[in-house]
């Protein structure tokens, strides 16, 4: 498809702008997990409390991704992404400046918003603008989440190194989102030539599709892992490991420098089309990272195993969105499979706190390690079916 040029630029530059726009949304998710323990330290909250604080965006996100699946479907979605850019400054600026949970409960809501809205118009946005079905543009939009991801927990601990608030970096990244919401208006969106004579989308009735919900499976047991180790890993480190507070929140950072490491590789080097067969490799270094994390007493060897399960992450979300793209051509079925990013945020991330709370980190960490083993599974069954799917569907134009 063609796409008609903005006032600054076309395919490029949309690309362009959507990867700092997913940079600055890696930065806002991480710096959670980063400040976890200063937040925890400096206002009494229980394990419950925080994980209830913290899934409250997880909720609101979920909500979101669904809606947005649809609305995109009829409305420009560059008003919608500024909106959502808008809504996550002002509420990103003032989380955390108080130590009320109710109140910051309502503003990680308002945070989740945001989140959903970012998530499921780049996605979308990518899958239009790939070409032969390949998943380069999406791994490298996503290595952009990455970059953010690795630079807002590098930021934290200098902060802590100096001796400064760690308060301080949410209105730094309420200003970076302030700062994309004016670009986005500056450079509205392409437009993609016959939009407006797109069929309607087949709505909830995608929802009943056996692939869509065991690309949906993935997503949650994926989002439920990895956040579980982005917003724990610097409290493992100093409960479990014994590291100072500068040195944990690097972990968070050193996760996603795998991340950024894997996204990155994947985008330059894999040309191919058979994502579920990546899929499988991936889940499985995941699940091995994750148990020798276990294993590990020092620092050192921590962040080492943190860096190469980065690198198992990296690939997962961005391939089952390709393949939902593929498979579907519908920004509804994007929205129905990033809801599961929203159930796995809330569901796991949460589980853990409660284990936690009851049974220790080291036992929260080990129901981690069993969700890639799930996404292993399932990528067995897409080796099987994805192909014979491919095949019918050639054989169905032939047809035609």
């Amino acid at each position: 498809m063609n796409i008609k040029t903005g006032r600054m630029g076309g395919r490029r530059g949309l690309a362009a702008l959507l990867f700092l726009g997913f940079a600055t949304y890696g930065n806002v998710v991480t710096i959670f997990g980063a400040t976890l323990p200063r937040i925890i330290g400096d206002y009494g909250w229980s394990y419950t409390v925080t994980g209830i604080v913290l899934a409250a965006s997880a909720v609101s996100f979920f909500l979101t991704t669904f809606a947005a699946g649809f609305l995109i479907e009829t409305i420009r979605p560059g008003p919608l992404l500024v909106v959502g850019l808008l809504l996550g400054a002002v509420s990103i600026s003032l989380f955390a400046r108080w130590p009320s949970p109710g109140l910051n409960i309502l503003l990680n809501l308002a945070v989740g918003v945001y989140m959903g809205i970012v998530e499921v118009i780049t996605n979308y946005e990518a899958i239009r603008m790939e070409t032969g079905g390949k998943s380069r543009l999406m791994n490298l939009l996503h290595a952009g989440f990455s970059l953010g991801a690795i630079v807002g927990p590098l930021v934290v601990g200098a902060i802590l190194r100096a001796g400064g608030s760690w308060k301080a970096i949410y209105p730094a990244s309420g200003a970076l989102l302030l700062v994309m919401a004016c670009l986005f208006v500056a450079f509205p969106f392409p437009d993609y030539e016959k939009r407006a004579e797109r069929k309607a989308s087949r709505g909830l009735r995608l929802a009943k599709e056996p692939l869509l919900l065991l690309f949906t499976a993935v997503i949650i047991l994926y989002v439920g892992s990895e956040l579980g180790v982005t917003n724990w890993a610097s409290e493992y480190f100093v409960r479990i490991l014994g590291a100072p507070a500068s040195t944990a929140a690097f972990a968070v950072s050193a996760l996603w420098i795998g991340l950024l490491a894997g996204r990155s590789l994947l985008s330059l080097a894999y040309h191919g089309t058979r994502q579920e067969i990546v899929l499988l490799v991936l889940s499985l270094v995941c699940a091995g990272c994750l148990l020798g994390f276990l294993a590990v007493r020092g620092s050192a060897a921590g962040l080492a195993i943190v860096f190469v399960l980065g690198m198992g992450y990296s690939g997962i979300y961005p391939l089952i969105m390709t393949l939902t793209g593929r498979a579907f051509k519908s920004s509804a079925a994007v929205g129905i499979v990033t809801t599961g990013a929203g159930l796995g945020s809330f569901s796991f991330p949460f589980l853990l706190a409660g284990i936690a709370e009851r049974f220790g980190l080291r036992t929260g960490f080990l129901m981690l390690a069993v969700l890639p083993l799930g996404i292993a599974v399932v990528a067995v069954v897409l080796t099987r079916w994805l192909p014979r799917r491919e095949q019918e569907r050639e054989q169905k134009h032939g047809r035609a």
